[in-house]
């Protein structure tokens, strides 16, 4: 058991120390599955890239102004959803102005106004939530939406358009929209008229924690792309501390375990590919 133990720690260690100390802080945190020491806003970006306090007082300074700003819209109390649709479309047309599948982060939005359904739905959230206004989200395979679960009437919001408030108003031609994110072959064989309930039959309701936990898989995604395995499992690892149950990713998850774990052996970097594949093992015990 001690040799077991002895060889795990020094890979636990090199992992710790290829993350930041605002990352390493904020997976202690996260360690229970919720978050205590650092808010959900500062949470978004330094798993977007805030890299030190200095940088993180930086965006959370330009969120807040965000907040004081539309709070200073005399947004109607006993009209939520016309509020909620003044938040929306306030944001669409100053922050959440260009669409891109791999504007994933906050800093995305701050600096480029650039996002992606993940961005634009935490963004969005967050300050509705600091607007009295309690947010949840939706989840599904190919894409993640915003959901009030306090108002009177089913209100769901696709926030990569800026047409894409209370999309239950026209379901069929939210559906051609949702097309773009399914490859030709696959959207044939669903049918046009059964995108959307494809779509939600494949999901659940998150709530903004879990939320969070998408930006972390979003960055582990586009690591893979460049073949950066490292710094994809980081993100993993800390995404399934915030998402614990993100069915969406179940195979990327194990791809990448794979694919990781394959070329630390091929390296003959037997310890660290041990430790992948015994993680791989402990969370999908059933795949063989």
């Amino acid at each position: 058991m001690f040799d077991f133990f002895f060889l795990l720690f020094p890979i636990q260690a090199i992992y710790a120390q290829q993350q930041t100390l605002l990352e390493r802080e904020l997976a202690k945190d996260i360690r229970d599955y919720r978050l205590d020491r650092f808010s959900h806003i500062e949470a978004a970006f330094i798993l977007s890239g805030a890299t030190n306090p200095d940088t993180l007082q930086y965006y959370v300074n330009w969120y807040n102004q965000l907040v004081e700003t539309i709070s200073r819209f005399n947004l109607d109390d006993f009209d939520r959803i016309g509020s909620a649709g003044k938040v929306f479309s306030y944001l669409h047309s100053t922050w959440l102005r260009k669409y891109k599948e791999k504007a994933t982060t906050l800093i995305d939005v701050v600096r480029e106004k650039r996002f992606n359904c993940v961005a634009g739905t935490i963004l969005y959230n967050l300050v509705c939530n600091d607007l009295d206004m309690p947010t949840e989200a939706f989840e599904t395979p190919t894409h993640t939406y915003t959901i009030f679960p306090n108002f009177t009437e089913q209100i769901m919001v696709e926030n990569t358009s800026p047409m894409g408030f209370n999309i239950m108003k026209n379901l069929r031609e939210y559906s051609r929209y949702l097309l773009r994110f399914y490859p030709q072959k696959q959207a044939l064989h669903i049918g046009l008229d059964r995108i959307y309930a494809y779509e939600n039959s494949k999901g659940r309701e998150i709530d903004n924690t879990e939320l969070l936990g998408l930006l972390a898989y979003n960055r582990a995604y586009f690591a893979v792309q460049k073949k950066d395995y490292d710094t994809a499992y980081r993100f993993v690892r800390l995404a399934q501390s915030f998402n614990k149950d993100s069915r969406s990713n179940v195979n990327f998850e194990i791809g990448l375990y794979y694919r990781w774990g394959k070329k630390l052996f091929d390296e003959k970097k037997f310890s660290r590919a041990f430790y992948i594949y015994k993680d791989a093992y402990q969370r999908y015990w059933e795949n063989d």
